[in-house]
């Protein structure tokens, strides 16, 4: 899906009454390890919890969240955790699902993320 896609569906969700959130990866992350050092990250989890919603995008880009926020697989999967039941989210990425393990690093904590992340998913690959 590409972002002009992406925005498109979201502005026809917030049409049908939806909340949306759309972020990069590499904010959302920027965004909850400034709420973790602030001591707020309690109240940042109830802010994308509360979208309808939640679209990441990006993610994978680079691998600049691994290096710059090594807590990247907590947070990712914290929020994942959180909105799991409660709201959508979507991810556009371009790293593979079997190539996420070797991504975040964190085995236990990727299968954990996975799980949540495919619970009553549709999946979309694109090639080209």
């Amino acid at each position: 899906m590409s972002a002009k896609s992406t925005k498109l569906a979201s502005k026809k969700r917030r049409q049908l009454g939806n909340r949306v959130r759309y972020e990069t990866s590499a904010t959302l992350l920027e965004e909850l390890t400034r709420a973790a050092g602030a001591k707020t990250l309690p109240s940042a989890m109830r802010y994308y919890r509360s979208f309808d919603l939640l679209i990441i995008d990006e993610f994978g880009f680079d691998k600049i969240e691994r290096r710059e926020y090594p807590e990247t697989p907590s947070m990712l999967y914290k929020v994942v955790d959180s909105r799991n039941g409660r709201g959508s989210t979507a991810f556009l990425t371009n790293v593979d699902l079997r190539d996420w393990t070797e991504y975040m690093g964190d085995p236990a904590l990727v299968m954990a993320l996975l799980d949540r992340v495919s619970d009553n998913a549709i999946a979309f690959r694109f090639e080209g």
